[in-house]
């Protein structure tokens, strides 16, 4: 499992969408994906899931974790929940909170919305051993402050805001961020 990385994708998005960087680096991938019938259970359910497969295959120092967009909300949530994580996560326009886009008139504000933050500013989120997060300046689903503001909490944490890029990076970005991921994850670990 050490050439394998642990995806979750965005909502109403496959492994496949930001998987095939992972293939074309000689990675496997597996994850969940949240479509039915994982997107149809509870928010608690669905985060032991995620917590079982972490702890039965991806609880070692090697182990890459990518979570984008909802997915990357909830494997966060699912790590609040355990012992600070011993490999490298990589989180593309991670929901974090409410957000709220007044152009478009979309407010979100999923489960437990303000948990994360909480457990970061009273240092009760466990801090993983590595942690990056990518957002661009202008998304709306991931506000980028926020974004800041958890990173700064979490002393593991880095974050990279993308000027003039919305929720959805570019693709030669989010591969060359993967690349770098997962090339620089297996040569400091070793």
């Amino acid at each position: 499992m050490e050439d394998t990385v642990y995806l979750i994708p965005g909502r109403g998005n496959t492994l496949q969408d930001i998987g095939h960087f992972l293939l074309s680096l000689d990675r496997e991938v597996c994850g969940r994906e949240l479509l039915p019938p994982f997107s149809g259970l509870s928010f608690s359910r669905q985060l032991h899931i995620i917590q079982q497969d972490l702890g039965s295959f991806f609880w070692h120092a090697t182990a890459r974790l990518i979570g984008h967009s909802y997915g990357a909300y909830l494997l966060l949530h699912a790590l609040s929940e355990l012992e600070p994580f011993p490999g490298r996560i990589l989180l593309f326009s991670p929901v974090l909170g409410p957000a709220i886009d007044s152009q478009r008139l979309f407010i979100s504000r999923p489960p437990r919305a303000d948990k994360l933050l909480t457990l970061a500013k009273t240092g009760s989120f466990p801090s993983p051993q590595y942690l990056e997060i990518h957002t661009g300046e202008e998304d709306k689903g991931c506000s980028p402050g926020l974004a800041q503001e958890f990173a700064d909490l979490i002393s593991s944490a880095e974050v990279f805001i993308i000027p003039n890029q919305g929720h959805n990076l570019p693709s030669p970005y989010l591969q060359r961020t993967i690349s770098s991921f997962c090339l620089s994850s297996s040569k400091n670990l070793q």
